[in-house]
């Protein structure tokens, strides 16, 4: 139902919350020896959910607990990093600074988009 009211949009912020915290985990590891940076592939998991028609669906942890969540988790995958380093640690704070920006952009408009659409349904049921 939630992927139906809201298309691809309800996916792409659930994407998008799953990126930010491995991001800030990479960002807050940048000076620990050996951390690889991780990061998901936001446009070819969005593309391969809709492709394969995976949707949101409802999980519960506890019988009072309901929360959208991706049919599959999307894969997480190790960056190559563009210069190495002497530690082991392949996190480049300017990409992760860059990508984390692009990932909060990406939340609020996939945001909007949910809220406009909430907006257009309380109008409808209102009868406006």
């Amino acid at each position: 139902m939630v992927d139906s009211i809201f298309g691809a949009s309800a996916q792409a912020l659930e994407l998008c919350e799953n990126r930010s915290v491995l991001l800030t985990d990479n960002l807050a590891n940048s000076s620990t020896p050996n951390y690889k940076a991780r990061d998901i592939d936001f446009y070819g998991v969005l593309q391969q959910q809709q492709q394969t028609g995976n949707t949101l669906t409802l999980s519960t942890d506890s019988p009072t607990d309901l929360s959208p969540s991706l049919a599959s988790d999307p894969e997480v995958k190790y960056r190559v990093p563009m210069q190495t380093s002497q530690d082991g640690n392949t996190v480049d704070e300017e990409i992760e600074r860059k990508d984390f920006m692009e990932n909060a952009m990406h939340y609020q408009v996939n945001l909007a988009f949910i809220r406009n659409k909430s907006d257009e349904l309380m109008q409808a049921i209102k009868g406006e």
